[in-house]
């Protein structure tokens, strides 16, 4: 059944991509944070599919718009390095 937590989680994944601080998203749901991480970097895995299918197709506005939420999506803690920074 669905649980009103999933909708705040992805609410929360809505506002990352949206500019919020990982603090802030990280408040928003009451999941861990290692995963949110995993769950960003998987929703950004998925969006680069995506991008390969419109390249395969030759969709380039469908391209543009992905680049344009991957490069939203890639930014704060969740794509650094490590973790441990």
């Amino acid at each position: 059944p669905f649980r009103q937590t999933h909708f705040l989680t992805f609410y929360a994944y809505w506002r990352c991509i949206q500019g919020a601080s990982f603090l802030e998203v990280s408040k928003m749901s009451d999941c861990f944070e290692g995963s949110i991480v995993r769950a960003l970097r998987r929703l950004d895995m998925l969006l680069l599919q995506l991008q390969e299918g419109a390249q395969a197709l030759g969709e380039s506005e469908l391209i543009a718009k992905v680049e344009e939420a991957r490069k939203l999506l890639g930014r704060d803690v969740v794509f650094a390095a490590s973790l441990y920074v």
